[in-house]
Parts: structure tokens; C-alpha cells; sequence
């Protein structure tokens, strides 16, 4: 894996790495949580170890799409601007 910016990379985050799990508000096409991830995304490389480093405990909000075997147009739209808003601000965690 390459990067110059460690925060940027995507990655899945198993449930269980997740804690406090809070549901906040529904919208449109889908329902929003609040949660910490246990590890964290990764922040740094450490030379000496040659490996990246994790955050540690982060904060995050969780969005879980719906109707995800009938998706549209309007669907792909929604799921197309979580990748945006993960390109423009790579703390955000969608």
C-alpha cells in the first residue's frame, strides 16, 4: 500500500472494533450513528518499525445506507457524495 497520507486511506472496519454505538437521526436513504473506533484510523508511518500507525481511539459517525438491493439512481447519488465528502475532508469517517 502507498500513501503520503496515512488518513486517507479507506478501509472496512469490523463491527466489533467499533464501541458506544449511538443511533443519532434518520435521513433520507439512510440512519446515522455515533460510535468510537477502538483502534482508530491509521495517523502515522513509524520508520524504525516500517509500518503505519494507528490513531488510536476516534471518534466517528456511522451511516448505514438502506434499501441497498433495490438501489437507483437516487441511491448510487447518495453513496457517490459519501466518497466526496471522504476526498474532501479526510477526517471524516462515512
Amino acid at each position: 500500500m502507498k500513501t503520503l497520507e496515512p488518513n486517507v486511506i479507506i478501509e472496512w472496519i469490523p463491527y466489533n472494533n467499533l464501541k458506544n454505538i449511538k443511533y443519532l437521526t434518520k435521513g433520507g436513504y439512510s440512519e446515522i450513528y455515533t460510535a468510537e473506533w477502538v483502534d482508530g484510523g491509521y495517523d502515522e508511518w513509524d520508520s524504525n518499525e516500517q509500518q503505519l500507525k494507528r490513531f488510536g481511539i476516534q471518534r466517528v459517525v456511522l451511516k448505514r445506507l438502506e434499501n441497498v438491493e433495490s438501489a437507483n439512481k437516487r441511491w448510487f447519488e447518495e453513496a457517490n457524495s459519501h466518497l466526496n465528502i471522504c476526498n474532501r475532508w479526510s477526517d471524516a469517517i462515512v
